[in-house]
């Protein structure tokens, strides 16, 4: 509260805006969407895996929370209510440029046993760094191209953000039993692509970052001049968490562990121009000329 007694902007929920956008509050209405903006976006990369797709995909999925905001009527929290605006958005929405690269899970595992290496001798840490990391990110959203539009969303929605099947189910318009079922033929899909390989999920494993930067490099999945990830906005512009390992190693069941490495990632944040965009594309719904 300020010193008046009155309600500080900064205590004010995304439902509060809500309710306050619907009655026409421009400003409540640029709130809610810089409130729900990096939740979109970080649902859009990692469906696409590719920061493109997911600017483009976040702009249009904004549009529409911006132009049906009238219709949230509070029974749920608006992140739901957002969260069904993108998902259902993202499934119908044109194919991305890194979908349709992935022929099956089969031919992305055979892909990574084949092109694997030994780490390099390393020379530069840093930049070795950043390039395990670029790896790292590229694979493991890679390896959510395996998985068919409706199980990748219900796997992002349930391992990842976390619903509840009540949740996700309402979200995707489904019964909460076929919610359950597309959620285990994701986990199955993604336990069979990274269970025995991937070195994050154990140190027995034989795959390692380092050891996969040469194959990205010559094909061009990895340019070393200029990395994706370590370049993409975040909270944090460090390096990649080292935890890693330690965190996926400490779980016990696989799909867990499998959980981890994609929660560990950092907290991307929505590209500026992102929002620049929304409010040039429609200036009267947030009160400019």
């Amino acid at each position: 509260m300020g010193d008046d007694g009155a309600m500080d902007e900064s205590e004010v929920s995304l439902e509060e805006h809500a309710a306050r956008a619907a009655e026409g509050d421009s400003a409540s209405l640029e709130a809610v969407c810089r409130g729900v903006q990096d939740m979109v976006y970080r649902l859009a990369l990692r469906f696409f895996s590719e920061p493109a797709d997911a600017e483009d995909a976040t702009q249009e999925i904004l549009v529409k929370v911006v132009t049906h905001i009238g219709q949230f009527d509070g029974r749920s929290k608006l992140t739901t209510w957002v969260y069904t605006i993108a998902s259902r958005h993202l499934l119908r929405a044109r194919q991305g440029r890194v979908e349709g690269t992935v022929a099956s899970p089969q031919a992305f595992a055979e892909w990574l046993d084949t092109h694997l290496q030994p780490e390099p001798d390393v020379v530069d840490a840093v930049a070795y760094a950043q390039l395990c990391g670029d790896v790292r990110i590229s694979c493991t959203y890679g390896m959510l191209q395996c998985l068919s539009r409706e199980q990748r969303i219900t796997y992002l929605l349930g391992d990842l953000v976390g619903l509840s099947d009540t949740d996700g189910a309402m979200v995707l318009d489904i019964s909460r039993a076929a919610y359950r079922k597309r959620l285990q033929r994701a986990r199955d899909t993604m336990r069979e692509v990274i269970a025995n390989r991937c070195g994050l999920v154990s140190a027995s494993n034989p795959c390692r970052c380092g050891g996969i930067i040469e194959a990205s490099i010559d094909h061009r999945l990895l340019d070393p001049d200029r990395p994706v990830w370590a370049a993409h906005p975040r909270v944090d512009p460090g390096p990649i968490p080292s935890g890693v390992l330690a965190e996926a190693a400490g779980q016990l069941d696989t799909v867990e562990q499998i959980a981890a490495i994609y929660r560990s990632d950092p907290d991307w944040l929505t590209p500026p121009r992102v929002l620049q965009q929304l409010t040039a594309t429609a200036p009267a719904l947030f009160g400019a000329d």
